[in-house]
Parts: C-alpha cells; structure tokens; sequence
C-alpha cells in the first residue's frame, strides 16, 4: 500500500512487482487454460505462458486510476464489495495487476542510480516474475471508514475489527487471505490484512480460511496431485529446496524454480523419454532454477557450467535440469531422484 497520494505508483510498483499483458491481444484462449490455483511467490515463478492466456477486465482504483484485473476475480469483487458496503463495510481497490516489463524496467533505472544503487533495489524490488501481483488474481484493497480513505499499512493494520468483517467474506466469493499474521516463515510475507487472492473455488477458499491455513499449506496437503497441477509443482519445489540442502550444503542461501513441464506415467509413454521409468504416484520434471551463493563464497565453487552469474540480482540464473519426483510409500513423502542435464 502507500503511505500518500503521491506515492501511488512507487507502492504499485515496489516489492510485490510487476506485470505487463498480452491483454490488447483479441485472441485470448478460454480462462480454464490457467490454472487458478497458481502459485507465485518469491521462489516461485511465474508460468511462461501465463501472458498469453490471462483475461483481464478494465476497472478503477480508489483513485479513479485505471487498472486490470483478472475478470473473473474483477466479477466476484464487486459482488464482495456490495455485500460489505451493506454491512456497513466499504472497500476500493488500490493495486491489482502488474507487469514484468515494468518490473524489469524499473530494476534498471534504479539499479543506475547513484542515489539509490543495487542494494537498495536488492532489499526493496521485487524480482521480476516473482510476485502474486502478476497473475492478476491479487487484490489489494483499502478501506473507507466515516468517509476517509484508509490506504497506509500500519492504519489499515490497527482496523482489526474492520478486516475480521472483511475476511469472513472472503471465501463465499472464492477469495482468501494470502499472508496471515505470524506465517512469514510459509509465504515469505509479513501480515498483510489488505492482500486477497482469488482462487475461483468457494469451497477450496472455505477450507483454507476455516483452517487458517496459508495457500502453501493447502497445496502441500493435498493428496492425489494429479488433479492439481500447481500441488505437483509445489511439491517438486519443496523437494528441490531439500535437495539442494544436501548438494550445496552451506554455499547457498535460496533457490528459485520455474517447473517448466511436469510428466505423469502415460504421458511419459508417449514422449521420447520412453526408458524413465515412473510410478503412479511420481512425476517427471523439467525445470529452470537460480540459485543464491552466500556473499563469501566463489560462483565456480558451485560448479554450474550452464549457469550464469548475475551481478546485479547476485544469483546463479537459468539452469536447466530434468529429474523425477519419487513417492516414498512407508514413509508418505517425495524426494528428488535423477536430478541432472538429461536421460
């Protein structure tokens, strides 16, 4: 959010990132070709396809700014909206849809300037494709109470009895609370009472807010991972992420993914990777990654020949690798198996 008027575009475009569509494209695919379950954050990365397919709807903030929003989320938040208001609660949109572009162009410019410099773009920019906001199906809201507009974070934190109105709504329009107080440690964000997200499904949303679970959670504990495509890849991240524990041992502090294919059993038959052999309950992968070095620690250490240090975001990017997601049957778990160049 932003702390005044002035500072609208700096809070759009800061630590949340940006987003720029294919969305003057007349030929958009149905909106069931993305997955509404998604998940994107700060180690986890946009779809590359997600541009070409995404529908957005035209709408205005609370300032009368044009803005885009994922139609089906655009849809359901006026319907939210009005229930509320009836309630006595009003809400506005302040910042939904933003662009990788944008993101990318403002790392630039600000990674030039003297004033500013890479390590301030470091701490307080998001990645580009790293943030919710891209998907469109992040809203951040801000509230009207006895006709003032509340936009700054720590006000709209301190209306407590406002947002628990709020949130007891959220799931009857397939809308949930994405960074709960207390669970930095799941998403990677502080308590944000103003950030929803829409997952299009009011029971799935009806579960995650009764439980008060972050939307890590609910695609972690989620069983048959072949009806959701979004758990699967969850799944191999979280295995990746043990993984590179054991294999880099001290030398990393993070690691990035972008699973960019995911393999059942049939489909494996039917592809050129014909000798992996693969259970019903395991998934061949393909993914692009980056990895973080500690500060101390020599790039060639890591030993990557394909990939690339990147001074500016100081992460080993864009290696490619292939592996299996194996399920441990006594021990109800996955881990990473066959992880390297190819078959």
């Amino acid at each position: 959010m932003k702390k005044s008027k002035t500072l609208l575009l700096i809070a759009s475009l800061l630590v949340t990132g940006l987003f720029v569509t294919a969305c003057d494209n007349k030929e958009k695919n149905n909106s069931a070709d993305y997955d509404y379950l998604v998940l994107v954050n700060k180690y986890s990365q946009l779809p590359d396809d997600w541009e070409k397919n995404v529908e957005l709807a035209d709408a205005k903030n609370a300032w009368d700014e044009d803005i885009k929003i994922e139609k089906n989320a655009y849809k359901q938040y006026k319907k939210l909206k009005k229930e509320l208001k009836e309630d006595g609660v009003e809400i506005e949109l302040d910042s939904v849809y933003r662009s990788v572009k944008a993101q990318q162009d403002l790392w630039d410019e600000w990674s030039a300037d003297p004033e500013k410099g890479i390590d301030y773009v470091r701490k307080f920019v998001a990645v580009p494709g790293y943030s919710e906001h891209h998907t469109g199906l992040a809203v951040d809201i801000c509230i009207k109470k006895d006709g003032k507009l509340i936009y700054d974070n720590d006000e709209m934190i301190a209306e407590r009895e406002i947002f628990v109105k709020i949130h007891k709504k959220l799931a009857k329009y397939g809308f949930i609370l994405r960074y709960l107080e207390g669970r930095e440690d799941s998403t990677g964000y502080t308590y944000e009472p103003w950030h929803l997200r829409y997952i299009n499904s009011p029971e799935i949303a009806k579960e995650i807010m009764t439980k008060e679970m972050t939307f890590e959670e609910y695609l972690n504990s989620i069983k048959d991972l072949k009806k959701v495509p979004s758990a699967v890849k969850y799944k191999i991240e979280i295995a990746l992420q043990e993984y590179f524990k054991d294999i880099y041992k001290d030398k990393i502090n993070n690691s990035r993914f972008n699973i960019t294919k995911v393999y059942t059993e049939k489909e494996l038959k039917n592809d050129t990777m014909k000798s992996l052999k693969i259970g019903k309950n395991e998934f061949a992968f393909e993914v692009t990654y980056q990895i973080q070095p500690k500060e101390e620690i020599d790039t060639k250490e890591l030993t990557i020949p394909d990939g690339e240090y990147d001074e500016d975001l100081g992460w080993v990017k864009d290696i490619h690798r292939v592996g299996v997601l194996r399920y441990n049957e006594k021990k109800d778990s996955y881990s990473i198996d066959e992880f390297g160049t190819g078959w």
